[in-house]
């Protein structure tokens, strides 16, 4: 049975369409059943003008009806952490301080919200259907693997790692499936399944050409040269044949 997420946006969010186009993805794993908008009722309270645990809290909306309720938003959270775990299965991602790195290098926004989506679903599996506290348990790690549970603590630009062809690496699918806190493990098959899916989760057709582009340049030249020069010669015999 799929994992039931629904989303929410908390306030203003630039480049809102570009993220929304999240509700176009299939997934065997999980479904979006709603995505809903709310006003910021309060203000920052941190040192930085972000957003502390206790008061972002009070700006989520309760989860009523889905199985994971994801809040989406703009404003620095504390710690500087883009996701932050709370009470009745409720997460809050903030695109502040990574929209620019994933727009710099050409990767799409919504690659971060299904990062999210599918390391929820795990986390959700793994632990008997439910989202601990960031007080309970950590499930990232601080090197950057390219997997979905990459902390990404010490640079946020390490997130380019895990939202172009990110992966579950190979401590993250062993901690899955023989889960020693809980002893509820996920699925090998669903393991296989979310790292099929994750393949699917990359920059799109004209980055990836503009990427090979730059890591070939030389080659690129050559046969642009030979395109060019083949298209000369038959636009020469097309003339001559007709002239």
């Amino acid at each position: 049975m799929k994992v039931k997420i629904k989303l929410c946006i908390l306030g203003h969010l630039p480049h809102l369409s570009e993220i929304l186009k999240i509700e176009e993805w299939n997934s065997s794993i999980f479904e979006i059943t709603g995505i809903n908008s709310l006003n910021f009722a309060g203000c920052s309270d941190g040192p930085n003008w972000e957003f502390l645990d206790n008061n972002i809290e009070k700006e989520l909306p309760p989860n009523a009806d889905a199985d994971i309720l994801i809040v989406v938003t703009n404003v620095p959270l504390q710690d500087d952490y883009f996701v932050r775990r709370f009470s009745d299965n409720r997460i809050c991602i903030t695109y502040s301080g990574m929209s620019d790195i994933l727009i710099f290098n050409d990767i799409p926004l919504n690659n971060l919200l299904l990062r999210l989506l599918y390391s929820a679903t795990l986390v959700y599996k793994s632990q008997g259907n439910r989202i601990p506290l960031l007080s309970e348990i950590k499930f990232t790690h601080d090197d950057p693997r390219g997997c979905i549970f990459d902390m990404n603590g010490a640079d946020k630009k390490d997130i380019v790692y895990s939202t172009n062809k990110p992966e579950i690496c190979n401590s993250c699918v062993d901690s899955l499936i023989n889960n020693h806190v809980t002893n509820n493990t996920v699925d090998e098959a669903l393991i296989v399944e979310t790292q099929k899916e994750l393949k699917r989760i990359n920059k799109g057709l004209y980055f990836k050409i503009t990427d090979r582009i730059k890591k070939h340049p030389i080659i690129t030249i050559i046969i642009s040269s030979l395109v060019a020069l083949s298209i000369d010669l038959i636009s020469h015999v097309i003339y001559e044949h007709f002239k």
